[in-house]
């Protein structure tokens, strides 16, 4: 189907596109042999209005070609996961708080979709030197509406290594798996440039038991194919000694077929999305001690759903300039102050009225500052939106650190938090609700870090509120309609531990999480409230993972174990979704060709190892066990 649909057609546009950047590389090598000493940076690469935050940095894995954001996640079990079925839709939670209050963000652009809010994290790929951290608890007041359990950052990696450096690769694997993959690259004294190129297929037809059927039957999964097609390219000038300019490009074309669930009957079910993401960034330096940073970016994306014989379609685009200037005075103070003007619009045929385009206009401005003493820092934001039609409320955040020599270090932070309604809660034609509040909470989080060269500890209490919670529900004519319908109320703890070694000529490191959380309804504003204090459906109340990596040589080896505990399908929590274990066996092999630091590369990944029959969603199968095999070549 995906082949004779006139929408998605894909190969012509991105080869030509591809083609283009690679024959505008040579251009930038021909630049004079300069070398340029930019000053040097006295501010802390960290964000500082992070301090008092805990943080998930993902390792390097030795993954045969990219992998989609929702599978590495799943695999690590950083954030609740939510997906549907292999390649297809999957939301990601941080701390309960919901998909559309856990912001995605791509080289510094918050992909939340302006519609409905959520991120679509089977769509994001990561490729091998991608930087993936998962941030956690309320951030409004450093990154704006949504960010209210925690935030994901996605920043690509730049050409680094002087001169030209390339990769090509192939991957084959189980129920229709392959991808192919290519980029190029070059960095100069001034500038750098860099174009990547994947497709990803599958037709996902595993076998399965349809436990809701009578008797149980052997079946195999049925209208499950996917193609995802991505060109990304990225720029770096050097203009002079205070001066840089960066750009980053993205396109993405995704067709994917919807399987039925376990208790339906199969259709003519898919969705084929569209994205155009550019942005443009200038950072100036007038001093060794002072940035100031100005960014431009354009968003468009599309989705096509085709369900019943009918199309639905929806549109929206995102207009943002922003700029911010950071400066630090001796060496205990640092301040940082900006604004933010963003503009969106949307349209879709579900809207009252299809054919406009519905728009909304957001600024913001905010300041932040920390001031830091030889063993601790203390950090302060404050940040003030308006919003078209719509009230944005004040917030704040305060975070702090303090070092307790060889017993660790205390963290804790606390903050107000706020999240805008979306446009389908407010334009969805004869539902939506124009005049709903903003959701709005406080969270805080407590923690203990201790830190030694062979192994380190890390313990966090954490509390979330949300006020004003919406909610789609049906009324008493049986439609859905959103609304400020509850409170909600995250507490939990988590715990980290990690360790690396040798054992002769064998280099080792193991890392171990748990989570123990409860996320509960305090109130509901409804005649309704026997669901109150019962836990949120799709949110488990205990999870954890164990990954161990082995190194030695030219091999690298690695396992992720990851376990998710029960959860519960309905708000009422009658219906339970059984806890499930699996793992991922992942082996690399790598040879060195000629003196060129040219690299070839064998991967191999055994997909959930114990075959354990899972469900992520009520009557969702998950695949079996499946392998993948991959060859790449790097220069």
């Amino acid at each position: 189907m995906a082949a004779t649909t006139p929408f998605y057609n894909p190969g012509r546009k991105y080869w030509l596109l591809l083609i283009w950047s690679i024959l505008s590389l040579p251009a930038l090598s021909a630049q004079a042999d300069t070398t340029l000493r930019l000053p040097t940076a006295t501010i802390r690469e960290q964000r500082f209005e992070q301090t008092g935050y805990i943080a998930w940095r993902a390792d390097t894995l030795p993954t045969a070609g990219t992998l989609s954001l929702a599978d590495r996640l799943l695999w690590e079990n950083t954030l609740t996961v939510r997906a549907n079925a292999p390649g297809t839709l999957a939301t990601i939670s941080a701390r309960g708080a919901g998909p559309n209050r856990t912001p995605v963000f791509w080289n510094g652009l918050n992909l939340q979709s302006p519609m409905h809010g959520v991120v679509d994290a089977a769509l994001l790929p990561l490729w091998p030197g991608d930087r993936l951290e998962v941030r956690y608890g309320g951030q409004s007041a450093a990154q704006s509406s949504g960010a209210m359990g925690g935030s994901v950052l996605v920043e690509p990696g730049y050409a680094q290594v002087p001169g030209w450096s390339g990769q090509v690769g192939v991957v084959t694997g189980s129920f229709g798996a392959r991808e192919a993959r290519a980029g190029l690259g070059y960095a100069g004294p001034r500038w750098a440039t860099q174009v990547r190129a994947n497709r990803q297929q599958a037709d996902n037809d595993f076998p399965f038991k349809n436990t809701a059927q009578i008797g149980q039957p052997q079946v195999r999964q049925v209208n499950n194919q996917a193609d995802n097609w991505n060109i990304q390219q990225f720029n770096r000038l050097i203009i002079n000694e205070k001066n840089v300019v960066r750009t980053a490009f993205w396109q993405q074309k995704v067709y994917r077929e919807i399987p039925p669930a376990m208790t339906e009957a199969p259709s003519e079910t898919w969705q084929r999305d569209a994205a155009t993401r550019a942005v443009a960034t200038w950072e100036h330096r007038p001093n060794g001690r002072a940035l100031w940073q100005t960014r431009a970016a354009w968003l468009a994306e599309a989705i096509y759903f085709r369900q019943f014989a009918a199309t639905d379609t929806s549109r929206s685009r995102t207009a943002l300039v922003s700029t911010e200037y950071t400066d630090r005075r001796g060496e205990r103070l640092t301040w940082k102050a900006g604004a933010s003007a963003l503009r969106q619009w949307a349209q879709a045929d579900g809207y009252t009225d299809s054919t406009q385009w519905y728009g909304q206009t957001r600024l913001a401005a905010f300041g932040m500052a920390e001031y830091a003493w030889g063993s601790g820092r203390l950090s302060a934001l404050l940040r003030q939106e308006w919003s078209e039609n719509q009230a944005a409320p004040f917030t704040w955040s305060l975070g702090g650190e303090q070092m307790l020599g060889r017993a660790g270090m205390l963290r804790g932070h606390l903050s107000r938090n706020f999240n805008l309604p979306t446009f389908n809660d407010r334009f969805w034609a004869a539902l939506g609700q124009p005049d709903l509040r903003p959701e709005k909470g406080y969270s805080g989080d407590v923690g203990w870090t201790l830190q030694r060269r062979a192994f380190s500890v890390e313990l966090t209490g954490f509390q979330l509120f949300i006020n004003d919670w919406i909610l789609w529900q049906p009324g008493n004519d049986g439609l859905f309609r959103p609304g400020n319908l509850r409170k909600v109320w995250s507490r939990g703890l988590e715990a980290a531990a990690h360790g690396q070694g040798r054992v002769g000529a064998w280099q080792w490191k193991l890392s171990a999480r748990a989570q123990w959380s409860r996320t509960t309804q305090l109130a509901i504003y409804t005649i309704a409230t026997e669901d109150a204090g019962k836990q949120l459906p799709y949110t488990p109340q205990q999870s954890g993972s164990l990954v161990l990596q082995v190194h030695r040589g030219a091999f690298f080896g690695g396992y992720l174990h990851q376990f998710t505990g029960e959860r519960f399908a309905t708000t009422d929590n009658a219906r339970v979704l059984p806890r499930f274990q699996t793992g991922q066996l992942l082996l690399r092999y790598g040879w060195k060709l000629g003196k060129k630091r040219t690299a070839l590369s064998l991967d191999l990944r055994l997909e959930n190892v114990w075959n354990t029959p899972y469900q992520i969603l009520a009557f969702r199968p998950m695949p079996g066990r499946g392998g993948r095999v991959g060859v790449g070549v790097e220069w």
